[in-house]
């Protein structure tokens, strides 16, 4: 088997995991074990809040890799439902910052939790070391998607 067609296999068993981890049907499996009934976007914008901290609805946007107005949307929900709690910023009267409230933290951690039950399912019958193996090679990946190409 050549390179291109060795590249061509990694292509389509990312493409395959990408498929399958964000999907609908992963999702519904994760928020029915967790108990937390939220879309997809506000499970995105609970998370980055739960590991950056209060952010500009901006960043928020940048961080989650969301559009700007669906990030604006689904943070007037989360709000309205006691998930977050909108605030001046310290030092620019001009915008607004967001962060979690004890609920939007109770319920980003059940739902991380859960995801990570979910996880350790699909994954055991590997050893300690083969995970260990995968979770480098996998960082080692996201670490080269990152980087600029053609230069």
């Amino acid at each position: 088997m050549s390179r291109s067609d060795d590249l061509r296999r990694v292509d389509r068993a990312l493409t395959r995991i990408g498929r399958i981890a964000l999907g609908r049907q992963a999702a519904r499996h994760r928020a029915e074990r967790s108990g937390i009934l939220l879309s997809r976007p506000s499970i995105a914008i609970l998370a980055c809040l739960r590991v950056k901290g209060p952010m500009r609805l901006s960043d928020v946007a940048r961080d989650t890799d969301l559009e700007a107005p669906l990030v604006s949307r689904e943070t007037r929900v989360l709000v309205d439902g006691g998930y977050l709690r909108r605030g001046p910023h310290p030092t620019d009267g001009r915008v607004s910052m967001v962060e979690l409230t004890p609920k939007g933290r109770d319920a980003s951690e059940t739902y991380r939790a859960a995801a990570d039950a979910i996880t350790a399912e699909v994954f055991c019958r590997w050893s300690a070391s083969e995970i260990k193996q995968l979770a480098a090679q996998l960082e080692r990946v996201a670490g080269e998607f990152s980087r600029p190409l053609g230069g």
